[in-house]
């Protein structure tokens, strides 16, 4: 730890004095989300590969976790992480492409067990048909550890998890649109399949895994919609949705068959004022039947928002939430209804010092159980911009989960910094 201060310490000395950020600058008016912000004399410029850009990228940090397991147990213990990057971004004057692969390690002082590598690697790609017109598709595979606490606790003693659940997501996703006049169609679609790797259990045990093979699932989507300008940055648009649940096995461990279908309808507003709110808003109707005759049919009022207001350009406010029938592998329960939003601020404070803080709550209702569980979750950080090829973060974040299926009722507190190089 006074070896990773220091040598913090002897970075800063050495960069020019921090300036104050100014709302007329020239760059500011790109864009007014102060994230995403192009910020010249600190991004990184990348490297030129033909009628690409690549951008190489690696963060190295340490943290403390408060509750590794998520559980009563409460154990502590501090992780190192390490983190590169590589994307490649088109400079096409037509068309898009971006291409992107991502790893993180995460390796701990002393609970071994949680060490673990996350990757990611994805591909988006936009056609510019004709005027008006243009296809939206993306491709991606993840490799991810699932939370400790989310379907299996414990990990101390003998039959617990040894180890968190390792899964992998493959999809798809294309979209087409067109638009004439004042009207915007869109038609599109997506599929993903999702594949649980079996747990090992703390030995003793009988049997030594967790049987998540019940858990693996294909779900695909399809839907339609129809926006209308109501005015010059603001649109009136109708969205309907069909969707299919498809379970690799025909019943679960408990003797349940969670396949499901379901649709959707809903309407709102979209926003497009620029240096002021962005985003949509909508509510609706969603619907969910399980071939299981054990399960009740789901219906439920759907409504969601995804909005940024920006009331300086040197402050971005986001607002976040849903209400969606999700899946779930609890024993007797076919699913459970998520209720969940989010505010986050961004703020320059200076114009190379971005602090940013988020306040999340969620509240599962399991269906067909008595289940229920409010989940309030939360983060403060900063960002620290040294100059094109470096980077400092610091973040602290939260999560308290209460819950009337008392395993699963924990709290847990985290920080970490974090250094990255660029390109």
């Amino acid at each position: 730890m006074r070896h990773f201060v220091l040598a913090f310490a002897m970075i800063a000395a050495l960069v020019p004095g921090v300036t104050p950020a100014r709302a007329d600058d020239p760059d500011s008016s790109s864009s007014a989300d102060v994230m995403t912000r192009a910020r010249p004399e600190y991004d990184a410029p990348g490297l030129r590969v033909g009628t690409f850009f690549l951008y190489p990228a690696v963060s190295a940090g340490f943290g403390y976790s408060d509750n590794v397991f998520n559980d009563a147990s409460n154990v502590g213990d501090y992780f190192y992480t390490a983190a590169p990057e590589l994307r490649f971004q088109s400079a096409w004057a037509r068309h898009a492409l971006t291409i992107a692969v991502a790893s993180q390690t995460y390796s701990f002082s002393n609970q071994e067990s949680e060490n673990r590598t996350d990757w990611n690697a994805s591909a988006d790609l936009r056609l510019d048909i004709v005027r008006g017109s243009e296809i939206k598709a993306g491709v991606h595979i993840d490799s991810e550890h699932e939370p400790r606490g989310t379907d299996l606790t414990g990990g101390l003693i003998a039959g617990d998890p040894a180890e968190p659940t390792e899964l992998s997501r493959t999809g798809f996703d294309a979209e087409i649109g067109h638009t004439l006049n004042r009207v915007h169609l869109a038609l599109g679609g997506s599929w993903e399949t999702t594949d649980y790797e079996d747990t090992p259990r703390v030995a003793p045990a009988v049997p030594a895994f967790f049987n998540n093979d019940d858990r693996d699932r294909t779900v695909s989507e399809v839907f339609a919609k129809a926006s209308v300008k109501a005015g010059e940055d603001t649109a009136v648009f109708l969205r309907g949705r069909v969707n299919d649940h498809d379970f690799e096995t025909d019943v679960d461990d408990d003797g349940f068959n969670r396949d499901s279908s379901g649709w959707g309808i809903d309407g709102g507003f979209e926003f497009a004022m620029t240096h002021v709110l962005v985003g949509e808003l909508f509510a609706g109707y969603t619907q969910r039947s399980y071939d299981d005759p054990a399960f009740d049919e789901a219906a439920e009022v759907a409504f969601g928002a995804g909005l940024k207001w920006f009331p300086s350009m040197l402050t971005t406010i986001s607002v976040d939430g849903a209400r969606t029938i999700e899946d779930t592998s609890i024993q007797a329960a076919s699913g459970y209804v998520s209720t969940r939003g989010e505010l986050g601020v961004d703020h320059e404070l200076l114009r190379n010092v971005i602090l940013s803080g988020r306040l999340g709550y969620e509240n599962a209702e399991y269906l067909d159980i008595a289940r229920n569980d409010d989940i309030l979750h939360g983060s403060l950080s900063g960002r620290f911009l040294i100059n094109n090829n470096l980077h400092f973060d610091a973040g602290w974040e939260f999560i308290d989960r209460n819950s009337n299926a008392l395993p699963f009722e924990y709290s847990t507190g985290q920080f970490q910094l974090s250094l990255t190089g660029k390109l």
